[in-house]
C-alpha cells in the first residue's frame, strides 16, 4: 500500500490574517513604536548628558565617525556581494534543474538582497565601531620627528598609518576568500543536483573533466577576477609584513635581528613581487583554462615560504649563533635606544652615591628640614585608623588615602588626605528615596601631617570631624562631595524633600543642591529617564517636580572615561583642596603597542602622561589639560576632537601647584629600568646587570611582596624648598643588596625628571627586605618587638623610608601595634632608626634620632606659667578617660563630643 506523505507547501498563511489586517497593522505599528522608543532613550539620554557636561562635540565626532565609516564599508561589501551574486545567479538559473520560474527568482532575489543588507549592515557597524579611529588618526596623525633605525620611517607610519593599511588588507582578503568559497560551494551544489545523475561514476576521469570544464564555464571570469585580486592583496600583505619585523619577539631582543634584516625582509619583498605577477598569471590561466599555470604560481609562492624558513634557520645556526653578540650588537643597541625612548627613560640623571654609614650630628642639623619631614605614618595604617576614628556615621566611608604637599600655616608639608564619601551599600533602609534623593553626597576631607603622630601614636589630624575642625589656613567653604570614587548611582536634586547634609550631635543637618550639575526633569524627561534607569518612580513620584534635576555618572572615573575613552587613566585619582572647594585630579595616558623596535610591557610599548584631568567634586565639571605638548598621539587626538585639551597654563594656579607625577607611569618606568638601565649591548646581552625592585614585608609572618612606589619629601640640593618625589629601591636580581634608588621629581621645572642614585658595586647597602632581616637579628630590637607582640595585640611594620642625608642613607621604620580582631585601631608605638650600621629603637622619632646620633632633638615644651587649676586638670583627665572608653566601644559621636569638650577645658587651662 502506497502512502503519500508529501507535505503540502501550498498552504497560504494569508488566510490566517484575513479580516484582521487593520488590527495587525495597528499592533505592528505599536510594536515598532515601542521598539524605537526603548532603543532611542539611551541615545537621547547620552546626548543630553554630553550636552550637560559640555562635550557634545566629542560624542558627535565619534558618532559621526562611526556612521561615516559604516556607510562606505557597507556599500563596498553590499555592492560587491550583490554584483557577484547577480553574475553567479544568472548562470545558476541557466543550469538549474528543474528551471526556476520568474516569480521564484524574484522572491529569491528579494530575500537575498534583504539578507545581505542586514548581514553586512551588522558587520559594517561592528567594524566601524571598533575601528573608527583608524581613519581619523590616519588623516590627522602628526609626525613623531623620530625614525626607526632600520627603514628610516617616521614612527607615525607605524602608529597612525600601518594599522589602517593592515585593517583594509585584512578586510579585503576576508571578503575575497568568502566569495571564492561561496563560488565553489554553489557550483558543487549545482553539479550534485543537475549533473551527477547523468554521469557514469565508473569513469572518474570523465567526472573530473566534466567538473573542471563546467566549473570554468560556470565561474571562470568571476573566479579569475577574485583569485587575481587575492594575489594582489597577498602581495600588499607580504610587503607590509616586511615592516612588521620591527615588532618581532622571537629573537635575542624585541625587534629585528641580523637574520630578520638579511633574510626575512628580502624574501618577503620578493614574495610580494611574485604574488603581484602571479595575479596576472592566474587571470590569464583561468581565462585560457590552463590550470597548470595557477599551480605553478601557488607552488612558487609556497616554495619561497619554505625557503624563507630554511634560510632563517640556516643563517641563525651557521652565521649568527657562532658569533651571536657581534652579529646582533647593532640590533641590541637599537632595541635599547628605542625602548628607552618609548618609555621616556632615556634622560635619567645618574648621580654616584657613596652610601656611607657615618652621618654626623652636624649633618643631621644641617638637614633638619629633611629629617623633620620624614613620613612616619604609613598609607595602610593611616587609612585603617581613619576608617575607625573619622567615619562618624556608618553610611560614610573612605576609599583610600592620597599623599600630596601643601603650604600649611606658612610651612610646606607632606600630608595625607582622605575624602569622606557616602557608602550606598550600608544605607539602611535602602529605599529608593534614601539612595537617590536623601543620601546624595559625602562631606569633608580628613587631612593629617604624614611626618608627625600624637602622643598616643595616632595620626596628627589637621582637618577632621563633622563639621570640619580645621587647624590649617586652607579654606574649604564647600566640603560636599557629590562626585567621587565610591559613588555610582544617579541622584535627583531639587526635589520637594531636602537632602541629608551631615550629622550634628544627634540631629541631621539638611541641604539643597545649588550647583550646575544635572538635567532638568520635565515631564518628557521623567518618562525618558524612567525608561533609561528602569525605574518608574522617576515618573510617578510626587517628590519630583519641574525644579528637580537628575545627576548621572557621578563616579569620576566613569565620568571621565565616558567623555574620552580613547585615553588610559591612572588607577588612583587624588583629592585636591583649592579655591575653597574640593577637586579631583586624574592622570591620562596616551599609549600604543606600535612603537617600532621597543619592548612591550603589559601590552604597550609607548606611554606618555600627556593629559591632566580635573573634576569639581561639587559641580562635576570636567576639564582636560594637555600636559605634554610634544606627544604626537595627544596632539592627534586634539586635532580629531577639536581642541578637546586645554593648554596647561589655563589650569588655575592653585590646582597646578598640586600636579603630581603619576604613580602608575612611574611604576611602569621603574619596571622597564630593571633591564633597560643598561646601555651597553654586551652587558645587556649577557644579562650581567639585571635589577629587580626590592620587596617588603609588613610583619614577620608575611611573605615578601612588591610595594607601590614610595613617597619622599626631600631635597636634591638645587632648590630651597623640599620636594615631594616618588622613589623606588633596586637590588641585583636574586639578591637583597641594594644597588640603586630611582626618584622622580614633580616640582615646576623639574617635573618628570628621573634621578638615579647609583651605589658602588663593591659596597653592601641594605635593601628594605635586607634591613628587615637585620631587625630580626638585632637582640635589642627583637626583645622590644617581642614584648610589644603579646597580650592580644600584634606588631606590624609601617612603610620604610630610606632618606638620603648628604652621602649617607637614613632608615626609618615606624612600628605599629594593632589589636586582634576587627575594628582595631593601629597606633605607632616605636620608631626604628638606622644609618645602615647602628640600629636604635625608641618611643618617639626624635628620641630615636637623638639616641642614634647622640644629640637632643626634642623641642623645649612651652607650658602655662604658674600653677595649674586642679579642678580643670581633674576635669580634663576625666574627659580623656571617657573619650578613650567611647573610642574603644566604637561610639564615635560620643568620642567626638568628649574630645571637643576636652579641647575647651585645655584651652581654659592654658589661659
Amino acid at each position: 500500500m502506497k502512502i503519500d506523505i508529501k507535505p503540502n507547501f501550498n498552504f497560504r498563511f494569508k488566510n490566517v490574517f484575513k479580516g484582521k489586517k487593520n488590527l495587525y497593522l495597528v499592533l505592528g505599528f505599536l510594536l515598532l513604536f515601542f521598539i524605537l522608543l526603548f532603543n532611542s532613550t539611551h541615545l537621547i539620554a547620552t546626548l543630553q548628558w554630553f550636552g550637560e557636561v559640555g562635550y557634545t562635540r566629542t560624542y558627535l565626532t565619534r558618532a559621526f565617525s562611526v556612521a561615516g565609516l559604516t556607510i562606505p564599508i557597507f556599500l563596498v561589501f553590499y555592492l560587491v556581494s550583490i554584483f557577484y551574486y547577480k553574475s553567479i545567479a544568472k548562470k545558476y538559473d541557466q543550469v538549474s534543474y528543474p528551471p526556476k520560474t520568474t516569480e521564484q527568482i524574484k522572491i529569491r532575489n528579494r530575500f537575498v538582497y534583504i539578507a545581505v543588507a542586514v548581514f553586512f549592515g551588522i558587520v559594517s557597524y561592528g567594524l566601524a565601531k571598533d575601528n573608527w579611529y583608524l581613519i581619523l588618526q590616519f588623516i590627522n596623525g602628526v609626525d613623531f620627528n623620530a625614525v626607526d633605525p632600520v627603514f628610516g620611517k617616521d614612527i607615525s607610519f607605524y602608529v597612525f598609518r600601518m594599522p589602517l593599511y593592515q585593517f583594509l588588507v585584512s578586510m579585503a582578503l576576508s571578503v575575497v576568500v568568502l566569495l571564492i568559497l561561496l563560488t565553489v560551494i554553489i557550483y558543487l551544489i549545482i553539479a550534485a543536483k543537475s549533473s551527477f545523475n547523468r554521469m557514469n561514476f565508473r569513469n572518474l576521469r570523465g567526472i573530473l573533466h566534466v567538473l573542471k570544464n563546467g566549473f570554468i564555464q560556470f565561474a571562470g571570469k568571476a573566479l579569475a577576477m577574485l583569485i587575481s585580486l587575492y594575489m594582489l592583496l597577498l602581495a600588499v600583505s607580504y610587503y607590509l609584513d616586511s615592516f612588521l619585523v620591527m615588532f618581532n619577539e622571537s629573537g635575542v631582543v624585541y625587534g629585528p635581528g641580523y637574520t630578520d634584516i638579511n633574510v626575512n625582509v628580502p624574501i618577503l619583498r620578493i614574495m610580494a613581487v611574485i604574488s603581484a605577477v602571479s595575479a596576472l598569471v592566474v587571470a590569464y590561466a583561468v581565462q585560457k583554462r590552463k590550470i597548470s599555470l595557477i599551480g605553478y604560481s601557488i607552488l612558487l609562492i609556497f616554495g619561497l615560504s619554505i625557503l624563507r624558513v630554511v634560510a632563517y634557520v640556516g643563517v641563525e645556526g651557521l652565521i649568527v649563533n657562532p658569533n651571536q653578540l657581534e652579529r646582533e650588537r647593532p640590533y641590541i643597541l637599537n632595541n635599547i635606544n628605542m625602548t628607552r625612548q618609548a618609555f621616556g627613560i632615556q634622560d635619567v640623571e645618574i648621580r654616584q652615591f657613596e652610601a656611607n654609614q657615618n652621618i654626623t650630628p652636624q649633618e643631621v642639623t644641617e638637614n633638619r628640614n629633611v629629617v623633620d619631614s620624614i613620613k612616619v605614618n604609613s598609607y595602610r595604617h593611616t587609612l585603617d585608623f581613619i576608617k575607625q576614628a573619622q567615619v562618624i556615621r556608618s553610611y560614610y566611608d573612605f576609599n583610600d588615602v592620597d599623599v600630596d604637599r601643601y603650604m600649611i600655616n606658612g610651612e610646606k608639608k607632606q600630608v595625607f588626605l582622605a575624602p569622606r564619601e557616602i557608602d550606598r551599600s550600608v544605607i539602611s533602609p535602602a529605599t529608593w528615596q534614601n539612595i537617590h534623593l536623601f543620601y546624595t553626597h559625602g562631606y569633608g576631607v580628613v587631612l593629617s601631617d604624614s611626618s608627625t603622630v600624637t602622643s598616643q601614636g595616632q595620626p596628627d589630624f589637621l582637618m577632621k570631624d563633622i563639621p570640619t575642625t580645621n587647624l590649617t589656613d586652607i579654606s574649604v567653604e564647600n566640603p560636599r562631595i557629590y562626585f567621587g570614587e565610591m559613588v555610582s548611582d544617579y541622584i535627583i536634586t531639587g526635589a520637594r524633600t531636602d537632602e541629608f547634609d551631615h550629622p550634628r550631635g544627634g540631629e541631621n543637618e539638611t541641604y539643597r543642591y545649588t550647583g550646575s550639575a544635572g538635567i532638568e526633569l520635565s515631564f518628557l524627561n521623567r518618562i525618558l529617564y524612567a525608561i533609561e534607569e528602569k525605574e518608574p518612580k522617576i515618573l510617578i513620584s510626587s517628590l519630583i517636580d519641574g525644579n528637580s534635576k537628575i545627576v548621572r555618572k557621578r563616579n569620576i572615573v566613569d565620568r571621565v572615561r565616558t567623555i574620552a575613552p580613547f585615553l588610559h587613566y591612572d588607577e588612583d585619582p587624588y583629592i585636591v583642596l583649592a579655591d575653597d572647594q574640593v577637586y579631583w585630579m586624574m592622570d591620562g595616558y596616551t599609549t600604543t603597542d606600535r612603537y617600532p623596535n621597543a619592548r612591550t610591557y603589559g601590552g604597550i610599548n609607548y606611554i606618555r602622561n600627556s593629559v591632566k584631568v580635573t573634576i569639581n567634586a561639587y559641580t562635576g565639571e570636567v576639564n582636560f589639560y594637555l600636559s605634554d605638548e610634544n606627544d604626537p598621539i595627544a596632539i592627534t587626538y586634539n586635532k580629531i576632537f577639536g581642541d578637546l585639551f586645554k593648554n596647561l597654563d589655563e589650569m588655575p594656579e592653585v590646582l597646578r601647584d598640586h600636579i603630581k607625577y603619576p604613580e602608575d607611569l612611574f611604576a611602569i618606568q621603574t619596571t622597564v629600568l630593571e633591564e633597560y638601565h643598561v646601555t651597553d649591548p654586551g652587558i645587556f646581552y649577557n644579562g650581567e646587570d639585571i635589577w629587580q625592585k626590592s620587596a617588603v614585608t609588613s610583619s614577620n609572618s608575611q611573605e615578601k611582596v612588591q610595594q607601590d612606589p614610595y613617597s619622599l619629601f626631600t631635597s636634591f640640593g638645587d632648590e630651597d624648598d623640599l620636594e615631594l618625589v616618588f622613589t623606588e629601591y633596586y637590588t641585583v636580581k636574586g639578591k637583597e643588596n641594594m644597588v640603586a634608588i630611582v626618584n622622580v621629581r614633580m616640582e615646576k621645572d623639574h617635573y618628570g625628571q628621573l634621578v638615579e642614585y647609583k651605589f658602588p658595586p663593591q659596597k653592601t647597602v641594605s635593601s628594605p627586605y635586607l634591613f628587615r632581616n637585620k631587625l630580626n637579628q638585632d637582640p635589642e630590637i627583637s626583645k622590644e618587638l617581642s614584648l610589644l607582640d603579646s597580650g592580644g595585640s600584634k606588631v606590624e611594620f609601617g612603610d620604610m623610608v630610606i632618606t638620603p642625608i648628604e652621602d649617607s642613607l637614613l632608615y626609618v621604620v615606624p612600628i605599629y601595634l594593632v589589636a586582634e580582631g576587627e575594628n582595631s585601631i593601629p597606633e605607632v608605638k616605636r620608631f626604628i632608626v638606622s644609618n645602615d650600621d647602628q640600629i636604635v629603637i625608641s618611643d618617639t622619632f626624635n628620641n630615636a634620632i637623638g639616641k642614634l646620633f647622640s644629640m637632643n632633638l626634642e623641642e623645649p615644651s612651652e607650658g602655662p606659667e604658674g600653677p595649674v587649676d586642679e579642678t580643670l586638670a581633674r576635669r580634663a583627665n576625666d574627659l580623656f578617660t571617657e573619650a578613650i572608653t567611647a573610642q574603644r566601644a566604637g561610639n564615635w559621636a560620643e568620642y567626638g563630643r568628649l574630645m571637643e569638650e576636652l579641647q575647651k577645658v585645655l584651652e581654659e587651662m592654658l589661659n
